[in-house]
Parts: structure tokens; sequence; C-alpha cells
């Protein structure tokens, strides 16, 4: 049914910072969605970024420990700027295609409501035929896509710290709620 709206809960995050981390730095975003359906809770993993760093998640916990702060000192904070990052990187030759993207506008999103979410992970659907069929969900912002240029990032993370937490909460309280076309 089409016509039918399914409540969500969806979660923002940064991959690289720690808590209280810029908005602003270039990172992917992370896009969890939870769906109350009538069915129960459905959880949909994504990413503003079409393509996973990795294809084993045995690797995921050193990718993690490869791009978080150092744990006695907290720094970098939500950068590429230490050696782990780009040691990661260049021992697995399958997260050079993510870090093209990061790299890249995308890794700077304008705000949360002009971002793009990617499933990570592939579904097999099966029809009422009992075909099957291969799918990664993705969301189209209604308001369009917009990205930061590095030189704008600076300046509004040295003003505000929390500008895409901000810019979310202020739309909503205006009842100018973000939307998304899922995929």
């Amino acid at each position: 049914d089409t016509q039918k709206v399914t409540p969500v809960f969806v979660r923002f995050s940064t991959v690289q910072g720690s808590k209280g981390s810029p908005d602003t730095v270039r990172d992917v975003r992370g896009f969890a969605t939870k769906f109350y359906t009538d069915q129960g809770v459905f959880d949909l993993v994504g990413n503003n970024i079409p393509v996973f760093f990795i294809q084993d998640a045995i690797k995921f916990p050193d990718l993690i420990h490869a791009v978080k702060p150092e744990p006695h000192n907290e720094i970098p904070q939500g950068g590429s700027a230490h050696d782990t990052f780009w040691d990661f990187f260049a021992q697995n030759p399958e997260s050079t295609h993510t870090t093209v993207w990061a790299m890249s506008d995308r890794g700077i999103p304008k705000n949360y409501r002009q971002m793009e979410g990617f499933g990570v992970n592939t579904f097999r659907l099966v029809n009422k035929e009992g075909q099957s069929h291969f799918v990664k969900f993705h969301w189209k912002p209604i308001y369009g896509l917009e990205s930061m240029v590095w030189d704008e990032a600076q300046i509004v993370s040295g003003k505000n710290i929390d500008f895409h937490r901000q810019d979310l909460y202020e739309s909503i309280q205006k009842g100018d709620y973000p939307t998304w076309e899922l995929g």
C-alpha cells in the first residue's frame, strides 16, 4: 500500500569524531532508520555515501580504531590527520571508493535535511510470484542535495560545532520537517 504512512525514527551521526566533535568535519555520516511497522520494528542502517569502507565485517573494529581519535588524548577529533587512518586505507584497497567519496563534496553535507542516505546492506526481497531481487535502499532528500566546501565548513565549525544538529532542531521546531523519498 503506497498510501500507508509508517512512523520512523532517524539517528544521524558522524563516524570519526567523539561526542562533542564538530558537525562539519569531512566524515561519513550515519543515517540509521527505525521503522515502526504493523509487523514489528525494522532497522535499516545507512550512511550518506553509497559504498561502504569494507567488504569483510571482521575488519570493522580495525576500521573504527583507525578513524577514531587516539584513546589517551582524544586527538585528532573528526579528521583524517593521524597515521592510523591512512595506514588502514593503504592496507585495505577496498576502502578506496569510500575514501574518494568522503574526500569529495559529499564528505561535508550542508545540513542533514539536504543529505542523501544509502542503506549499508543489500537485501534479497521476494515478490508474490516468488521472484527474488537484490536491492539497496536509498533516501533522496526532498529539499535537494547540497554540500559545504572545505573553507565554509571550517568557518562554520569555528562558530558553531553543533551546526547540523541546530539546523535540524530549528527546522523541526518551525514545522519545516525534513523529508526524504525512500526507494
